[in-house]
């Protein structure tokens, strides 16, 4: 009797432990980390004058964020990793939303926009953009994602899916918003 209450101790103690484990960690993302640029190759943007029109259709241009911290992700619907990608994404948007500027930008229809963010509960700032993309970034399909330095250096440049929910990452952004 001594040995079962023993074993039925030892085994809620192991199911609390595993239950505390899974609520407690972070979903795992099979998506690849960022990968950082050596100040030697960072590319310079050279100019800013980027208009787009944001989710309250009030056109923004890039131009007045120049001297910030800036990402750009630029998404399509339509990608198979895309939410996996925005969540990771939203985390960071979170977490210095009010340190650098985020523009999450789109090629799809504003419809089609609208019903995904309100379906995946993102809540970041879309835009779509209504003049060209700043040299030297592009949009590749289906996702381009740049991190700029206040200086407009392109710090990390990625054109496949990436956990943006990175340790790494969170290192260097401090680094860039304290400068």
């Amino acid at each position: 009797m001594k040995t079962k209450k023993i074993f039925l101790l030892v085994f809620f103690i192991g199911v609390s432990v595993l239950v505390y484990y899974f609520a407690n960690s972070k979903k795992a993302s099979y998506l690849p980390s960022p990968k950082f640029i050596p100040v030697e190759e960072q590319k310079v943007v050279g100019f800013y004058d980027w208009s787009l029109i944001g989710p309250t259709a009030v056109e923004k241009s890039m131009y007045v964020d120049q001297n910030n911290v800036i990402l750009i992700h630029m998404w399509d619907v339509n990608d198979p990793n895309v939410v996996e990608e925005l969540e990771t994404l939203q985390t960071i948007y979170d977490e210095y939303k009010t340190k650098a500027q985020f523009y999450f930008v789109t090629k799809n229809s504003q419809i089609e926009v609208r019903n995904f963010i309100e379906q995946h509960q993102f809540t970041f700032p879309v835009y779509f953009s209504l003049s060209r993309i700043p040299k030297p970034m592009e949009f590749t399909f289906p996702t381009s994602t740049y991190l700029l330095s206040k200086k407009g250096r392109i710090v990390v440049e990625s054109k496949v899916a990436t956990n943006w929910d990175d340790d790494a990452l969170r290192v260097v952004m401090n680094n860039l918003v304290k400068q």
